[in-house]
């Protein structure tokens, strides 16, 4: 009877934390904007990448910018039925860096559930969902069931993982992704299944499949796997064939992108950010975010979190030498898991001048291997020093709370309604910087009938200005700048206060990573 009360006082918690992390992940989920990535994920996944590229480029190679209302922009974002997968794998393929898994399974999505910010975002939350369970089955091959369903609690009240589960980009699936083949591989060393084998190469695939930064995912996979089994020949022969069938799996994406001479290092948003200093700093302050995520400016929770974070420090310190005494082999585990992603991107930041550090997102590939390790530490404190423990969780389901309220980037809904507002009865234009995510997301909220020009450098701005004179009484100047580098989505031509002659500079306006500056006739 007692055997039958505590399996479903397990089950119970389970369950408990799987609600909770589902709220958490709902929380504010529609009244967050849509930011710039977002929109990427939008006019990737209807298949008018190559469209936009095209369209794009035809305007910056003209003088004197065509006047295009935002109406005009608008059919790019939303879902095309005449659009299929071909056209989805064209856009990225033409066009981007990013491999097409997330991309086909919401070109799919939006085609069942439609355009709305709670739908384009649901996906990412179930998947965040899904793992919290899959962290407490990782907790449960490696360690035992209360370290298990610490693991899990730790998934689901920690602020990072709640954050990137409500936004409609790939790193949830990468989660569940990166969950699923430890799992496999944690069953194949126990039961040396040929299915298991089978189900970690299918998945390891579709890791790459999603993001090509999986690697370091995959590549921590090798390195635990090759450091534990040297002694048996036939483990890690069985091991090595699935992980090159994974490599097989992915080639017919992957061939076909070498061959085509694909550059790298069109991904702006990654490279040209030398310095050293700067790498090694984000390097141990990226941490803490696993923990809790903070407005700066809430100083009081700050000071809390803080102590909170020593806490952690203090259980940490014990938590390793009582893991490597009990199970050395589980801590190798999740040491290499965390530490190779983590390098990984600090020798790409240090020798190809990355930002890989410096952008909270890529921190979910190291972000994996530090789950089975919080929850252990968090198991070890509930038995041997609660209070520190309950403080800890009561921080990080408080951090998680705000992490639904907090915007990740330049969000345009505000200034949008703005512009729209201020341009009431008024004949108005939107100049912004001609880059994709910044120019499209703009235009998602505007009037359909604001003129919105992008421009490439000064001498078009200048031209765009001239134009706009004989159509307009208003002139908005919208930057957007990203978080991680506000030179991304924005050059210094664009701050001017200064336009001409026809046009005196009236107001400015900040919100959300978003500068909007009015100019009337």
């Amino acid at each position: 009877m007692m055997q039958i009360a505590k399996k479903y006082h397990k089950i119970n918690l389970l369950l408990l934390f799987l609600v909770v992390g589902f709220i958490l992940r709902l929380n504010n989920l529609s009244g967050r904007f849509l930011w710039t990535d977002e929109f990427f994920t939008l006019f990737q996944s209807s298949g008018h990448g190559t469209d936009i590229k095209v369209f794009l480029e035809r305007i910056s190679r003209k003088q004197d910018p065509s006047l295009l209302k935002a109406g005009e922009f608008k059919t790019f974002l939303k879902f095309d039925p005449h659009k299929s997968i071909k056209d989805v794998n064209n856009s990225l393929f033409n066009t981007d860096t990013h491999p097409p898994l997330y991309f086909w399974i919401m070109h799919f999505w939006r085609k069942l559930f439609g355009d709305s910010v709670l739908a384009l975002r649901f996906f990412s939350v179930l998947m965040g969902t899904l793992s919290i369970y899959l962290a407490y089955r990782v907790g449960w091959y490696l360690f035992n069931e209360d370290a298990a369903k610490f693991c899990a609690l730790f998934v689901s009240i920690s602020a990072f993982s709640v954050r990137y589960s409500q936004e409609a980009r790939a790193y949830s699936l990468v989660m569940v992704l990166g969950l699923l083949t430890w799992l496999f591989i944690l069953r194949m060393e126990n039961y040396n299944n040929n299915l298991d084998a089978f189900s970690f190469a299918v998945f390891n695939s579709l890791g790459f499949y999603t993001h090509y930064f999986y690697v370091f995912i995959s590549v921590a996979q090798f390195a635990y796997f090759t450091a534990s089994h040297r002694q048996d020949t036939a483990m890690l022969r069985k091991f090595y064939l699935a992980f090159l069938s994974s490599l097989l799996l992915f080639s017919p994406w992957f061939i076909p992108l070498i061959l085509k001479g694909y550059n790298f290092y069109l991904a702006e948003w990654v490279f040209g950010y030398p310095g050293l200093a700067n790498k090694i700093y984000y390097l141990f302050s990226g941490i803490s975010q696993y923990i809790w995520i903070f407005d700066i400016y809430a100083m009081l929770l700050g000071i809390a979190l803080f102590i909170g974070f020593l806490l952690f420090i203090f259980l940490a310190t014990y938590v390793i030498k009582d893991m490597t005494a009990r199970y050395p082999k589980q801590f190798l585990f999740c040491f290499i898991m965390f530490i190779v992603p983590l390098l990984g991107m600090f020798f790409i930041d240090v020798v190809q001048h990355g930002a890989l550090l410096k952008q909270e997102r890529f921190w979910i590939f190291p972000f994996l291997g530090f789950i089975p390790l919080a929850g252990y530490a968090l198991d070890y404190g509930f038995s041997k020093v609660r209070i520190a423990a309950i403080i800890i969780i009561l921080l990080m389901f408080s951090s998680s709370v705000r992490a639904g309220t907090t915007q990740f980037g330049p969000a345009p809904k505000y200034a949008s309604l703005w512009i729209n507002q201020e341009s009431a009865g008024r004949r108005s234009a939107v100049l912004i910087y001609n880059i994709r995510t910044a120019v499209f997301a703009q235009a998602y909220y505007l009037d359909d009938n604001i003129y919105l020009i992008p421009v490439l450098d000064a001498e078009q701005l200048k031209s765009a200005v001239r134009i706009a004179s004989n159509h307009v009484d208003k002139i908005f100047i919208a930057r957007h700048y990203h978080p991680s580098d506000p030179s991304l989505m924005n050059e210094p031509f664009m701050e001017t206060d200064n336009i001409g002659p026809e046009f005196k500079f009236k107001t400015k306006i900040y919100k959300n990573y978003i500068s909007i500056s009015e100019f009337v006739k």
